[in-house]
């Protein structure tokens, strides 16, 4: 069962690979060439090895957290958390294998005893039907941020009250950021009902702006607070929090780019999981920034010609 079904992840793979075109096939092979060669040269030495492991565990846990098989390997595989653990073993190959080429004993021992633990992690798959006062505040064009709230409300609000409530400690409020950051970028995985685009009334430009700027206005008015309590008490370290909204802004831009680029309705698409990933690698890799700016303007122009046939009666 278990080859099974790892060949089918494989062939999965195949088939997102091929959705790439030629093209995007060789940017993705340069650049995971690229990944590999900084986890290879940061694997060398402490604490480089650890900054390394704790990306690469972190990019796991949010594989984890985010599948949405669980329940259907719970029912039908008696194994399935052995099927997970080895899923993820394979996954984090490179990185098992860059440590111990280093001998890095240590991280290689903590990374093996990360990989159970973080299989086994399960989130309740009971629907949850919230309708807060916040969620009410969120106007209704912005379904994205109302959907994504109901099922993450409680989370947003423990990081929320626990960052101002410890933003006397320099590294509580830049960390509490960073983790409300990624929360957003699992809003626009999906693409909507044609019928809830035309709602806009907005040629394909209009549209796009809109979508952005009603972004940017919420993830501002959420992060204001946090960003003003953390300038209290360093306001020597103004530009730590700043530069960090900056970049999460950038890279969200860039996901709300990369979801109309490839726009279906009512569908998911495997070419906008693959770029999301990539934005996601911003975060962690700074250097890898200015890829996702070009890839933003790239995609700025796609999504237009994409949304085009859906909006072309408002220009």
């Amino acid at each position: 069962m278990t080859e099974a079904y790892i060949l089918l992840r494989l062939k999965q793979f195949s088939r997102s690979m091929k959705e790439l075109g030629l093209g995007r096939l060789l940017f993705m092979a340069g650049l995971t060439a690229c990944v590999l060669f900084a986890l290879f040269f940061y694997t060398a030495a402490i604490p480089g090895s650890f900054y390394a492991a704790g990306i690469y565990m972190t990019i796991i846990l949010f594989i984890q957290t985010k599948r949405s098989d669980r329940q259907f390997l719970k029912i039908h595989i008696p194994n399935f958390r052995l099927l997970l653990l080895t899923e993820y073993l394979l996954l984090s190959f490179p990185l098992l294998a860059c440590l111990l080429f280093h001998k890095q004993w240590i991280t290689l021992g903590t990374v093996i005893a990360l990989l159970p633990l973080i299989g086994s992690l399960d989130r309740s798959s009971r629907q949850r039907n919230l309708n807060t006062i916040f969620q009410r505040r969120i106007p209704s064009s912005c379904f994205e941020w109302k959907g994504g709230i109901r099922k993450t409300l409680l989370l947003w609000m423990v990081l929320w009250v626990a960052g101002i409530g410890t933003s006397f400690f320099i590294g509580s409020i830049p960390l509490v950021i960073f983790v409300l950051g990624m929360i957003p970028m699992n809003f626009y995985e999906k693409g909507e009902p044609a019928g809830m685009i035309l709602v806009y009334e907005s040629g394909p430009g209009r549209f796009l702006w809109k979508k952005i700027k009603m972004h940017t206005l919420i993830f501002t008015v959420i992060l204001a607070p946090l960003v003003a309590a953390f300038l209290i008490f360093h306001p020597d370290k103004w530009y730590i929090p700043v530069i960090e909204f900056s970049i999460l802004l950038t890279i969200h831009i860039y996901i709300i780019l990369a979801k109309y680029a490839f726009y279906k309705p009512n569908s998911k698409s495997n070419g906008i999981q693959v770029f999301q990933a990539l934005g996601a690698l911003g975060i962690f890799l700074p250097f890898f920034l200015p890829v996702v700016w070009i890839l933003s303007i790239r995609f700025y122009f796609k999504s237009v010609k994409n949304l085009s046939p859906y909006l072309n009666d408002y220009r």
